[in-house]
């Protein structure tokens, strides 16, 4: 579906169920491999009880209930750092470069300050993403008043050490302005995933507040799981529309020429890939897609840039090469 749709390269917080394993991660990497396109994976596995993860759980939940939410997660942080070792040796810079490994911790509150410290180690030593999802709902806000003495998760990251240009962060809904100003200092990338965030009724990314900061912002579908798709189109045309309604004053509503920079510039600066990407320029990988202007969303073409938005699902894509190869064509 990416493919066919244009998307050239993904970065996937990749959650598997029960847990990862060697051959489990083998057979993910080896079907990007053999499809062609550019991929960064991370392993998305807390580490901490599931009753640890919410604000008042312990108080709720029934005694049988509570037994089973206190009980150790199914691998811990050796067992999960082994994992990635597996990652790294085995795929990091596979296939000519075109797939690479990255870090997750899931989210801050689901996993130990050990485990999240080993991470940073391993994104700092090689260079790597770090996928971090925080404050994608009203309770993980909630979470840092309960847990953490009245910090928001943001401030928990940052007090910690851990907040940095390599984190991916993941939704950030519920961002304070001392959180943004946090972000921005730390040049860190915000991935937004407006068509999940209205699925699950997590709410609206403060998207003019985080773009006045300079702060990078890429667009995501968090999984077919919680978008029911992978449609880049369909998020950049969410991501255009949602914040329209944060103000009354048009001026401040996202441009297209915004939103595409979100799509291409901020995707490429959150795969921090070692060859650049992201646009067509010499010295750039041939990450290239052919899109159909002889099609309804280009009829008539007046405003190439907002019809890309607005107009395109996909279905105008003829061809996707990727590192110069056609992976898809017609």
């Amino acid at each position: 579906e990416m493919l066919k749709s244009g998307v050239t390269a993904v970065l996937d917080d990749a959650f598997f169920v029960p847990s990862p394993s060697p051959a489990s991660i083998d057979a993910v990497m080896q079907a990007y491999a053999d499809s062609g396109i550019r991929a960064t994976l991370a392993l998305d596995q807390p580490n901490v009880p599931e009753i640890d993860k919410l604000p008042f759980l312990r108080d709720l939940l029934p005694p049988a209930l509570r037994a089973r939410a206190a009980a150790p997660p199914i691998m811990d942080s050796d067992a999960l750092l082994g994992c990635y070792q597996h990652l790294l040796n085995r795929w990091h810079g596979a296939a000519g470069g075109r797939l690479r490994a990255a870090v997750s911790c899931s989210a801050p509150q689901r996993v130990t300050h050990d485990y999240f410290q080993a991470l940073d180690d391993l994104s700092r030593k090689h260079n790597l993403p770090f996928y971090i999802h925080v404050l994608e709902t009203k309770l993980q806000r909630v979470f840092g008043e309960e847990r953490l003495g009245g910090r928001s998760l943001i401030r928990y990251v940052h007090d910690a050490g851990f907040l940095s240009e390599r984190l991916n962060i993941i939704h950030g809904i519920w961002l304070d302005e001392q959180d943004m100003d946090l972000i921005a200092e730390a040049s860190a990338v915000i991935a937004h995933n407006p068509i999940c965030n209205l699925r699950l009724g997590s709410g609206v990314m403060p998207f003019r507040k985080l773009r006045a900061r300079g702060i990078p912002i890429c667009l995501g579908s968090d999984e077919a799981i919680a978008d029911d798709s992978v449609n880049m189109w369909a998020v950049a045309k969410l991501a255009g529309l949602i914040h329209n309604i944060t103000t009354v004053d048009y001026q401040h509503w996202p441009k297209a020429t915004e939103i595409l920079d979100c799509l291409l510039r901020g995707g490429a600066r959150a795969m921090r890939s070692p060859v650049p990407i992201g646009q067509i320029a010499a010295g750039h990988q041939a990450d290239l897609i052919m899109v159909d202007l002889d099609t309804l969303a280009f009829t008539p073409l007046n405003d190439l840039n907002r019809q890309l938005v607005y107009c395109e699902s996909g279905s105008s894509v003829r061809m996707t090469m990727v590192a110069g190869r056609i992976v898809y064509e017609n």
